[in-house]
C-alpha cells in the first residue's frame, strides 16, 4: 500500500489490534525528570510533576553500560531516526553527495524552527535536485520562528530531510510521492540502513511530516549514536552537526547547546532523545532516552543530565524554561536523582 504525502493515516481496519508494548501504561518506566516550585516558607524544592521514561547507555561494542527502565523497549523513535536517513541518502548520492555543503547536511537531519538561516540551507539543498518548494513531500507549516507567519512547505521542521530525499530518489529516477512509499526504492534503501545502525526494526508507521517512521529497541537508537559521534561511517554527519549547531535545531534548543560541545544530538517527537559521545578513554557512548508522556522537554532534561553525570558535559549546558510565578523563575526543570546518580551505575 503505497502512502500518499500530507494524506492522513488510514482508520484501522475493523478487527485489527493494537500494537502495545507488553505492560506498557502512563505509570511503567522510572522517574527521570522532576519539576518543582519553591516553598515560600523554607526555601526548600516541591516536587510538583514528574516525567518517567526508559534511558539506556550503550558503551563499546554496543554493548548496554546501564539502564533506567526497559533498554529494549520498542520505540518510535520519530525523527530521532534522521541522521541514519541523511546518511542512506548520502551513500546513496555517491560521489554526487560530496558536493554537498556541511549546512546541506545539517539542515538535511534537523527538525528545525524555520529560522531564516534554515530556510536558506534547504531552498539551496531544493536547488541541487531542481526541486520546488511547492513540490516538497512535507505537509505545510508556519514553523516556530514566526507563528504568525504564513503556512508553508519550506518552513516545516522536517524540510530538509525532504530537500534530501528529493536529490537523493533523483539517482533511482523516483520522485514526488513514490519518494515517501515504504516499498519504494528510497524507503527500501533507508530501512535497511536504518535496521543496520539503530535495528532491529520492528515496526513502521507514518511520521507527522508524512515519511515512513521506525519503532526499534531503544538500545539500538543508542547504539547508532555511538556510532554517528566515533566511526568513520558517521564522519560527513558528524562533522555537519558541529560545523553548524543551530542548523540542526536552532536559538533555545538542547541538541544545538550540546553539538556546540561536541555531543552529537538529535531529539524526535513523543519524548524521544538520542546522543552520542566520545568518553575521556577515547570509547564511543550512546544514550538514548523514552518518555513515557511524550514530553520534549522531559527527554530533552533527562539527556542532558545523563550527560552530565557521565561527565561528558558540564553543568549549565542547557536547561529547559523554569516554572514561573508572577512573571519569575519560581523552580525549576531537573533531572531526577536516578539520572542525576547515573554515572555510579554505567561505571
Amino acid at each position: 500500500m503505497r502512502h500518499r504525502a500530507g494524506a492522513g493515516v488510514d482508520r484501522p481496519r475493523a478487527g485489527t489490534r493494537t500494537k502495545r508494548v507488553p505492560g506498557d501504561d502512563a505509570v511503567t518506566g522510572v522517574e527521570l525528570v522532576e519539576v518543582t516550585r519553591r516553598d515560600l516558607r523554607t526555601g526548600d524544592e516541591i516536587v510538583e510533576s514528574v516525567h518517567m521514561g526508559h534511558l539506556v547507555v550503550t558503551g563499546p561494542g554496543g554493548q548496554v553500560r546501564a539502564a533506567l527502565g526497559d533498554p529494549e523497549r520498542p520505540t518510535l523513535v520519530r525523527s530521532a531516526a534522521k541522521p541514519f536517513q541523511a546518511l542512506a541518502c548520502l551513500q546513496l548520492l555517491g560521489d554526487l553527495g560530496r558536493d554537498l555543503g556541511d549546512d546541506e547536511i545539517a539542515v538535511a537531519w534537523s527538525s528545525h524552527r524555520a529560522e531564516p538561516r534554515h530556510l536558506e540551507a534547504v531552498r539551496r539543498l531544493l536547488a541541487r535536485s531542481g526541486t520546488s518548494e511547492d513540490a516538497l513531500t512535507c505537509p505545510v507549516a508556519v514553523g516556530e520562528h514566526d507563528p504568525s507567519g504564513t503556512a508553508t512547505r519550506v518552513r516545516r521542521d522536517c524540510s530538509g530531510k525532504h530537500a534530501l530525499f528529493a536529490l537523493a530518489g533523483r539517482t533511482l529516477g523516483v520522485s514526488g510521492d513514490d519518494l515517501l512509499d515504504p516499498d519504494g526504492p528510497l524507503q527500501r534503501r533507508i530501512l535497511a540502513s536504518t535496521d543496520e545502525h539503530i535495528g532491529p526494526v520492528q515496526g513502521l508507521a507514518v511520521d507527522g511530516c508524512g515519511a515512513p517512521a521506525v519503532q526499534v529497541p531503544l538500545a539500538g537508537l543508542a547504539r547508532g549514536f555511538a556510532m554517528l559521534a566515533a566511526d568513520d561511517q558517521g564522519g560527513r554527519i558528524r562533522a555537519a552537526g558541529f560545523a553548524h549547531p543551530g542548523l540542526v535545531g536552532g536559538e533555545g534548543r538542547a541538541e544545538s547547546a550540546l553539538l556546540e560541545k561536541g555531543i552529537v544530538a538529535k531529539p524526535g517527537a513523543e519524548g524521544v532523545f538520542g546522543a552520542g559521545a566520545v568518553d575521556a578513554s577515547g570509547d564511543p557512548v550512546g544514550i538514548a532516552i523514552k518518555i513515557v508522556d511524550g514530553s520534549a522537554r522531559g527527554a530533552a532534561t533527562a539527556a542532558v543530565g545523563a550527560l552530565q553525570a557521565l561527565g561528558l558535559v558540564a553543568p549549565g549546558v542547557w536547561s529547559a524554561p523554569a516554572p514561573t510565578g508572577g512573571g519569575r523563575p519560581v523552580g525549576q526543570v531537573r533531572s531526577a536523582a536516578s539520572v542525576r546518580g547515573f554515572a555510579a551505575r554505567a561505571g
